[in-house]
């Protein structure tokens, strides 16, 4: 490692040379935060690593220029929040780092996702169609249907080159794909070499009667990002499938292995926001590190959306709490015009085959009725 020039510090990062970015159907990014339907790179790794697309990339980084496809951190460094930029000059061209989407199966339909990551999305959204989607749901396997994604993990790893794995979903923690790399990296002596993190809604610690933990205990660290937008009945409503019950058994479960670091991510939307002083006593009872992201899209979930009223009464159940005032002058305070009738739209739509009710279940915003 290098230090980096002074004149590059504003625009450079390592990811586009040292990690890689693989969706289920077998497109590759550089990054978690490049969409690859928005910035397209290649459908394929070689023709992601042989294109054009990662070339200028990499040459307008190293030119101290702002790429479009990079504006998720430019936007959040504008506001003063962090973001995913890797700024620490490297080994180029030696990929130590994949962060890999296994599968688009998940048991959770959550109002902040949409039918292309979750399969019990997409069923249900054949009944009222609020998204497009083709007419056959298809489960898509990154390992089956992209050969070339297990077969370079496998070299990666053997090599010694891999040193971090990055794995999503879907709901990772449900496919044959992972117990398929967790068993190869063990049966190979490389568990204790990698290290393993998911993005995960910790529903579920054993897949087919093999439990995961068993698993888990040959590596040198496991961390577990566990999605949590919120407490009580507005979690609930808003991430269908959650039980706070098995929550918190499978978090307590995973807390007692040293092994294991685990944090909570909290995306802040209209649902989350009027709890997250609860969130906040209940980092502090476990002693958790909780991680509040934006939420950008859908529009109408996002809090930034909401009417002035509103945000002032969150600003003031905020007071006195420095992690939430932060939350509240990144993620909401800003001025974008309310979206009342789509907001009101989406939720009771889906509120009809839910059997939930969003007024009864956020109160405040009775004011937002059509």
């Amino acid at each position: 490692m290098h230090e980096l020039p002074q004149r590059l510090k504003k625009t450079y990062c390592s990811r586009p040379w040292n990690e890689l970015h693989i969706e289920e159907d077998g497109s590759v990014t550089p990054c978690c935060v490049m969409p690859s339907n928005r910035f397209p790179m290649g459908n394929s790794l070689q023709e992601y690593m042989e294109g054009n697309p990662l070339k200028q990339l990499k040459n307008a980084l190293m030119s101290g220029k702002q790429h479009p496809s990079c504006e998720y951190c430019w936007n959040n460094e504008s506001t003063g929040l962090h973001s995913h930029r890797k700024t620490v000059l490297v080994e180029p061209n030696k990929v130590n780092n994949i962060h890999i989407r296994l599968s688009n199966v998940c048991n959770f339909k959550c109002r902040m996702c949409n039918p292309s990551f979750s399969t019990t999305w997409a069923i249900e959204n054949r009944s009222h169609g609020l998204f497009s989607q083709p007419p056959e749901q298809t489960i898509k396997d990154t390992f089956k249907d992209n050969h070339y994604v297990l077969d370079l993990l496998k070299t990666k790893i053997l090599s010694g080159e891999l040193t971090h794995i990055n794995i999503s979903g879907g709901e990772p923690l449900l496919t044959q794909a992972n117990y398929e790399l967790l068993t190869f990296l063990i049966d190979n002596d490389c568990a204790d070499k990698v290290y393993i993190c998911y993005s995960t809604n910790l529903s579920k610690l054993d897949y087919k009667k093999i439990d995961l933990l068993d698993l888990w205990k040959h590596f040198k660290r496991v961390t577990l990002e566990v999605s949590c937008d919120g407490w009580g009945e507005a979690v609930e409503y808003s991430r269908t499938g959650f039980s706070r019950k098995i929550f918190l058994h499978n978090l307590k479960t995973v807390m007692s292995y040293s092994n294991i670091k685990t944090q909570i991510n909290c995306v802040v939307n209209i649902y989350s926001v009027w709890t997250l002083p609860d969130m906040e006593k209940f980092r502090e009872k476990l002693g958790l590190y909780i991680l509040y992201a934006p939420c950008y899209l859908p529009d109408h979930v996002n809090p930034q959306r909401l009417f002035k009223q509103d945000k002032l009464a969150l600003k003031r159940l905020y007071a006195g709490n420095k992690y939430l005032e932060d939350v509240y002058t990144n993620f909401i305070a800003k001025d974008e015009p309310p979206m009342p009738k789509a907001m009101v739209r989406y939720n009771t739509t889906l509120d009809k085959h839910r059997d939930t009710n969003f007024f009864k279940t956020f109160p405040q915003y009775a004011k937002y009725k059509i």
